[in-house]
């Protein structure tokens, strides 16, 4: 009797190995990193725009009329013995920056040996960012105690006679606004980061004075003020201001 051959074992199935995660990629989408460019670049061209718009316009630009002499150049929180302090009118005070005037204040020029500026006046005031002032920069410039131009963190000014502020009391409906001209200007920096420049030209021949912005004309007034103008940094009654450099030109001065 033949013994059946045995039967050889199955072979065991092929082990399956589970697949390997699929590798991310180690850099950036391209649509992340092209946003990115994009975000940039705009940024870049607002913070341009805001420096260089001003000088777009056809308005006409400062300048220093000729045979003037400067009185004064400085930073007013090195040279405080010619502004008027805290003592004498409120709000004015020098940090190391400058000149920084509070609600309301106002701070006067006051040349030594009991100078004069005769025939006209230029004063042109660097102003600090705005984003150094803790409330909104509004800042001013004050000839002979009558005659204001003030500009609003915004780049909205107004010219007023004596104040700015509305007349009020009982004679409200006949008393003339001592707003006299008012507007809005693109010379203004309204970018927070951003340094301003304003300044005042009176000239007394003309019986004129204009007011400029970043270098910019932007509005002109009669004068109708003294033919030697006394000279005073202002702000607004809910603002402040913080002036780093003035310079002041006179036609003569006795």
């Amino acid at each position: 009797m033949m013994t059946p051959p045995m039967a050889s074992p199955a072979a065991p199935p092929p082990t399956v190995h589970d697949a390997a995660p699929t590798a991310q990629p180690a850099h950036p989408s391209r649509f992340g990193l092209f946003f990115g460019i994009v975000a940039s670049v705009l940024t870049l061209a607002a913070i341009a725009l805001a420096v260089f718009a001003p000088q777009l316009t056809g308005a006409p630009k400062l300048q220093v009329p000729t045979g003037w002499q400067q009185v004064y150049s400085a930073n007013p929180g090195d040279t405080t013995s010619v502004w008027n302090d805290a003592t004498t009118y409120r709000g004015c005070s020098f940090p190391s920056r400058g000149l920084q005037i509070a609600s309301d204040g106002v701070c006067e020029f006051q040349p030594g040996n009991a100078v004069t500026l005769d025939g006209g006046v230029l004063v042109d005031t660097q102003l600090a960012p705005a984003a150094e002032v803790p409330v909104s920069e509004d800042a001013g410039i004050l000839l002979d105690n009558s005659l204001l131009f003030i500009i609003t963190q915004q780049g909205e000014y107004e010219i007023c006679r004596d104040s700015c502020e509305p007349v009020s009391g009982d004679d409200t409906d006949f008393a003339p606004s001592p707003v006299i001209a008012s507007g809005s200007t693109i010379a203004w920096h309204a970018d927070a980061f951003v340094p301003n420049e304003i300044a005042a030209l009176y000239n007394a021949n003309q019986d004129t004075v204009a007011f400029y912005v970043n270098g910019q004309f932007v509005d002109q007034v009669s004068a109708d003020i003294s033919a030697s103008p006394t000279v005073a940094l202002t702000t607004s009654s809910s603002g402040g201001a913080l002036f780093t450099h003035v310079t002041i030109y006179a036609a003569s001065v006795s």
